[in-house]
């Protein structure tokens, strides 16, 4: 899910995002002529620290260099440029296990679920309707307009990229810009064959449901399931490190709006026993209760999000009675009520 709730998405340490990223970016402002060493030396950073596949970078430092490759390259259209010419290559594994995926669908749960390899935070969420898909992006904490504008460039771009690669000719219905227009504006009408709108409530992009069951040309189960078996493997790596609280929230987070998973089965899927589990979660000041609240904080927010829902029915959706029970649950988790975080967040 892209929300965070009000106890834990205030956490101590920065997110980070995958060095994959930041050796994409050197081969980005490479092929212009611009040495990596250059960015490698802004950033303070050796080149063998990016060969480990699990070394991370503060995702504001990532910012600061993508301004700064803008300003080696002379390129303010970089964003757009480069997430077409990235290679796949740059991103490991995952990147190769999505274009074996059997339909759309199961490449963006996978995306959704492997998404720890490239960044801590979820950058986007996915919506779907009766007729229609609706990306948003999650805008990046605190950004400045041009790191603002280089995220949504390249993500948007990059996940147009992965729905052409299951249908070639696929074209949004909208692809919006939280942000007015630049001055390379025919750049976005290149790339985005005229979809595009700017000064709009978020980014992101709308497209045909229907395409979420196009199925891969290239699909194959069984390199799917070895390439699977290695992200696991990685992601599994990663999150040795990640604070239980943390995997606690993001299992909770994963599961149906009306699940309510019991604590032993959410050790079960940590490899854990139900006292291990309390016991390293007591050692983090956290308390299973406290989390799971924060967990459905969460899910709740997400749903508000798609505006197309009445808040009756996201509180059906959740499992609540009535709205004015969801209403009470959802003061106490998060010290507002559903209308005024509706409210906000338009």
């Amino acid at each position: 899910m892209a929300s965070h709730s009000a106890q834990l998405s205030v956490v101590p340490r920065e997110f980070t995002l995958s060095g994959r990223i930041v050796q994409g970016l050197l081969e980005a402002v490479e092929t212009v002529g611009v040495p990596r060493t250059r960015l490698l030396r802004a950033a303070q950073l050796q080149p063998e620290q990016l060969e480990h596949a699990d070394f991370r970078v503060p995702c504001s430092e990532v910012y600061r260099l993508c301004e700064l490759a803008i300003d080696l390259t002379g390129d303010p259209a970089l964003g757009l440029h480069w997430a077409e010419k990235c290679s796949g290559d740059i991103f490991g594994p995952i990147t190769h296990m999505l274009a074996h995926s059997a339909t759309l669908r199961q490449a963006f749960e996978s995306l959704s679920q492997f998404r720890r390899l490239l960044t801590d935070q979820a950058s986007y969420e996915l919506i779907e309707s009766d007729d229609s898909v609706t990306i948003r992006c999650v805008p990046p904490p605190n950004p400045s307009p041009r790191a603002q504008r280089f995220t949504a460039e390249m993500l948007l771009t990059s996940l147009l990229k992965l729905i052409r690669s299951f249908s070639l000719h696929a074209r949004p219905s909208r692809v919006s810009f939280a942000y007015p227009a630049p001055s390379y504006r025919e750049e976005y009408a290149r790339v985005f064959e005229g979809a595009e709108r700017f000064d709009q409530p978020f980014s992101g992009l709308v497209f045909d449901r229907a395409l979420m069951n196009a199925v891969a040309p290239h699909k194959d189960d069984d390199v799917h399931r070895a390439l699977r078996s290695i992200v696991e493997q990685r992601v599994l790596q990663l999150t040795h490190r990640v604070p239980f609280a943390v995997r606690v929230r993001d299992f909770l987070v994963q599961q149906a709006p009306t699940a309510r998973a019991e604590m032993a089965t959410v050790a079960r899927s940590l490899g854990l026993s139900v006292r291990s589990l309390r016991r390293r979660m007591d050692a983090e000041g956290k308390t299973f209760n406290a989390v799971a609240n924060d967990a459905q904080a969460i899910v709740a927010k997400n749903l508000l999000r798609n505006t197309e829902r009445t808040i009756q029915e996201v509180a059906y959706e959740l499992g609540f009675a009535d709205t004015s029970s969801f209403h009470r649950a959802f003061k106490r988790w998060t010290n507002t009520t559903p209308l005024a975080y509706r409210a906000q967040i338009r």
